[in-house]
């Protein structure tokens, strides 16, 4: 990913629908199964990081970039470095089930206020779950040029440290700089978006 052309976007774009998709499939189970709705609220509340709860401003857009900027992508990083694939995709799957099972549960609740925490929450969620999905494109590189070097399948053409550095230059031009956004996003545009809708 040397550069934003129609190749590295593709990708991620793909994987963004695919993304999609779960939030969509987890919305519709949720409000199909009718689940006790506090017990379900509390189960998802307990996931909430507790560098961002009773936070808000600039605090909070720091604890977002703290958390989704490198707390998650080092998870995922420590993943993506076992040879086994897929098992970096175990967050992003999980940040994309959650809000899934929240807005089905909103929906039960009020389909209107169901319509206006998903159309608040679609700018910052988009963003977010994108940046992961330019780091799943980075880490499914190196995840399998390690599965290939171990396995000895194919001769590797590059260097260990070359995977790395490429690995650092995604993070650093698409990564970080989408999670600021969307942290900036969920902070200020969110809470105008559904105020605005009210």
């Amino acid at each position: 990913m040397k550069y934003l052309s129609k190749e590295n976007i593709k990708q991620p774009l793909k994987y963004l629908c695919f993304m999609l998709l779960i939030i969509v499939v987890s919305s519709i189970l949720t409000y199909l199964i009718h689940p006790d709705i506090q017990s379900t609220i509390n189960s998802v509340s307990s996931n909430i990081p507790e560098s961002v709860e009773h936070k808000s401003g600039l605090d909070l857009v720091v604890a977002y970039i703290i958390n989704n900027g490198f707390k998650v992508p080092l998870q995922m990083l420590i993943l993506g470095l076992i040879p086994i694939p897929f098992l970096y995709w175990l967050q992003p799957l999980a940040t994309a089930i959650l809000p899934g099972i929240l807005f089905g549960i909103i929906f039960n609740m009020s389909l209107a206020k169901g319509a206006t925490i998903v159309i608040s929450s679609l700018p910052h969620m988009l963003i977010e779950i994108l940046a992961l999905c330019f780091w799943i494109v980075a880490l499914d590189r190196i995840n399998k040029w390690m599965r290939n070097k171990i396995s000895k399948k194919m001769n590797n053409s590059t260097q260990f440290m070359d995977e790395i550095k490429q690995l650092i230059t995604s993070y650093v031009k698409y990564v970080l700089p989408l999670i600021v956004i969307a942290a900036f996003l969920e902070t200020y545009v969110a809470d105008w978006i559904s105020n605005s809708l009210n």
